[in-house]
């Protein structure tokens, strides 16, 4: 504005210099142009008392049973046996795997174990010391071994429930007698002694939402109620997509109609009843951040303290150095 004002006051000088010799009028123009050149017009803004933030409106939301165990197939073979109820008890064999050519080989590699295990025992009690008996008992170890691997393999064949639960079974497409093989998905069993409302967002989680957040329900019936995050599941090729379910713990005696959407609200950072300017009003320097507030046609610098910005960048929170009211001077051209 210095540099608007000399410009102009120079300008002035030089027409009077020119017009030194000439009438009293022409003066009176220079002057003038000193008066308009010293006018500027500012945009305003009446500073106003309101919120700042995000809130979400989440209506992918259902009450079901969050927390599942996923059950793999842990070896090839060919299904001879399969859980086919719709709830399982933990500990309950889920499938079974054919392998008779597994039981002959445990079978043989059972009675070679005992052989070794017998030709040590009778050698260690006949008193037989040295290099023999260490290579016999280094024989028996070795059989004792392979017995071991065999018993593993073996067990990999029976898959038995990790909890107790409603069990899906791979989408009904596994029948006794499919061939399958090692890494493939068998089933999943959801916990059903925890149901909870879950409301899931697609793709990236909902930023600064966490464990401990609290959102707000609503259903078209007028319930309304507050709870908060208890867990964050990620979903992978779920029926909404790939994303986040959070799981919301709600109020002990909530209800809701069997029909309605439910809506979950997340507030981000939301602060109702505060001071929020334009982001183009707030200047900074050394440190220092203020604005300008037109007062009787004369612009004024007040220091101001932020709070939050919102997350385009275009509003800002100010904690203290303005009440409301004040016209504040959001162009940039004339500050």
């Amino acid at each position: 504005m210095f540099k608007k004002y000399a410009a102009a006051l120079m300008a002035a000088v030089m027409m009077l210099s020119l017009s030194a010799c000439g009438k009293k009028d022409e003066s009176s123009k220079a002057e003038d142009i000193i008066i308009d050149a010293t006018e500027i017009k500012y945009d305003t803004q009446t500073v106003e008392v309101g919120s700042i933030g995000s809130i979400y409106d989440i209506q992918n939301t259902e009450f079901t049973y969050p927390y599942k165990e996923y059950v793999y197939i842990k070896q090839n073979g060919i299904i001879g046996k399969l859980y086919t109820g719709d709830t399982i008890e933990e500990g309950e064999l889920i499938c079974e795997l054919i392998s008779d050519d597994l039981s002959d080989e445990l079978e043989t590699q059972k009675v070679v174990t005992d052989s070794a295990k017998e030709t040590y025992d009778n050698m260690a009690a006949s008193g037989v010391t040295g290099a023999e008996l260490e290579k016999a008992k280094v024989n028996y170890e070795l059989e004792q071994n392979n017995y071991d691997r065999l018993l593993d393999k073996a067990s990999l064949s029976k898959i038995y429930a990790p909890c107790s639960g409603k069990i899906s079974m791979n989408g009904g497409e596994l029948h006794a007698g499919d061939k399958v093989q090692a890494g493939q998905y068998l089933c999943e069993i959801a916990d059903t002694s925890s149901k909870y409302l879950c409301a899931f967002v697609n793709n990236e989680p909902l930023e600064n939402v966490n464990f401990g957040s609290k959102v707000e329900v609503t259903q078209m019936n007028g319930t309304s109620v507050e709870g908060r995050v208890v867990d964050m599941l990620m979903v992978e090729g779920g029926v909404y997509g790939s994303g986040v379910n959070y799981v919301i713990d709600l109020p002990e005696g909530t209800e809701f109609n069997g029909f309605g959407a439910i809506h979950v609200f997340f507030s981000v950072n939301y602060k109702e009843n505060t001071i929020v300017i334009d982001q183009r009003a707030l200047k900074s320097s050394g440190g220092r951040k203020y604005v300008n507030v037109l007062v009787d046609g004369t612009k004024v610098e007040m220091d101001v303290e932020t709070g939050m910005v919102d997350k385009n960048g275009r509003k800002v929170e100010i904690l203290s150095g303005l009440e409301g009211g004040e016209q504040l001077i959001v162009n940039t051209s004339n500050n």
